[in-house]
């Protein structure tokens, strides 16, 4: 598991980190207002989600990293054939 530093959470501040902060801080002070468990908990998935920079709010957190082979896989590598008599 990796260690949350100051820089980590204190930069990369993007769109959809401000949203779900956004979210999760609504949804503390519906769960509050409402006395309703659930939703404080949904507020606390929310909350952490933005603070650690974690989850899926954008396509490039989640995403399978690009492999560094340029090569498509369509193309057929040259190959070399020796003719045996």
């Amino acid at each position: 598991m990796r260690t949350m530093s100051k820089s980590t959470l204190l930069s990369n501040w993007h769109t959809m980190r401000r949203v779900a902060l956004s979210i999760g801080i609504f949804l503390a002070v519906m769960a509050v207002w409402y006395q309703d468990i659930l939703t404080g908990f949904l507020s606390a998935f929310f909350v952490f989600q933005a603070v650690t920079n974690t989850g899926c709010m954008v396509a490039q957190s989640c995403g399978v990293p690009k492999d560094e082979d340029t090569r498509s896989y369509h193309e057929d590598p040259e190959i070399n054939y020796t003719e045996i008599k």
